[in-house]
């Protein structure tokens, strides 16, 4: 890895409630990537576990439709990067699981709901996944350390 990448780049960078708002987040995660030197693999995790969360409010935060705003905050370094997504919506946390989850990872593929399981991924795929509804506003805030 060379030297001159900076030590930590802040980002912000504010979606519509669309899926196709997922290409511009996905490419600010890659060109994050490039300038400090994250595998692919990294950056494409990183995608998936916040097209999780982005599909999901996109989906569901906002019954009423209507335009709204989804931010995404980023603090990443070399070895690091923290994330929040925040929206406006519907308080929701994703983070509390209804029914058994062993129950539907050892479950026969044709015989699984669909849904339940993106948020599972998304733990484990991060080292640490929170939740909080302050001000209005959903936080599903996530580190990694690579």
């Amino acid at each position: 890895m060379s030297n001159d990448s900076p030590a930590s780049i802040v980002r912000t960078i504010k979606l519509c409630n669309r899926i196709d708002e997922l290409q511009r987040l996905n490419e600010e995660l890659e060109s994050l990537g490039a300038v400090l030197g994250w595998s692919h693999r990294t950056v494409m995790n990183l995608m998936l576990a916040c097209e999780e969360l982005v599909v999901n409010i996109v989906h569901y935060a906002f019954p009423q439709g209507g335009e709204h705003t989804i931010e995404i905050h980023m603090l990443a370094a070399a070895d690091s990067v923290e994330i929040a997504i925040k929206d406006g919506g519907a308080p929701f946390n994703p983070l509390e699981r209804d029914g058994d989850l062993e129950s539907l990872l050892t479950m026969d593929v044709e015989d699984r709901p669909i849904g339940g399981l993106g948020i599972f991924f998304v733990q484990q795929m991060m080292d640490e996944v929170q939740y909080e509804h302050a001000g209005g506003m959903n936080s599903v805030r996530m580190s990694k350390r690579f």
